[in-house]
């Protein structure tokens, strides 16, 4: 075999490759441009931002963030920036207290007033598993 004919097949097979490859990168784009058009309907039926704040409902919302199973991790610190309750949906203020709780596998970020009523359905569910 000749040199020059390795070399000239090894151009060759690097021009198909690339252009493959350009090929490939052209349908992907066209895939994340259709993606993108496409309108996807909101889902229904859940709450929004003007969301119940009685206190049964923020009870429920706190019940299912109760994890009897395990001791969570809590760190209390003054809120930086302001940002909204993930059990309430207030926006906790700059200056106040905000509570991190966390759990293996969920954590989430409550001012004051739910961090209450969180440690009472923690106390509550305790209890309960005790009798």
């Amino acid at each position: 075999m000749n040199g020059a004919y390795i070399a000239d097949y090894i151009v060759a097979r690097s021009a198909a490759t690339i252009s493959h490859a350009l090929q490939l990168i052209e349908t992907s784009r066209r895939h994340i441009a259709t993606a993108r058009k496409r309108r996807w309907r909101a889902i229904r039926g859940g709450s929004g931002p003007q969301a119940d704040t009685t206190a049964a409902s923020l009870r429920a919302r706190v019940r299912l963030l109760v994890n009897a199973n395990e001791i969570p991790r809590i760190a209390s610190a003054c809120c930086m920036e302001p940002k909204p309750c993930d059990i309430c949906g207030r926006q906790m203020r700059s200056g106040s207290t905000e509570y991190e709780v966390g759990f293996s596998n969920l954590s989430f970020r409550i001012d004051a007033d739910c961090f209450t009523l969180w440690q009472e359905e923690m106390l509550r569910t305790a209890t309960r598993r005790q009798r």
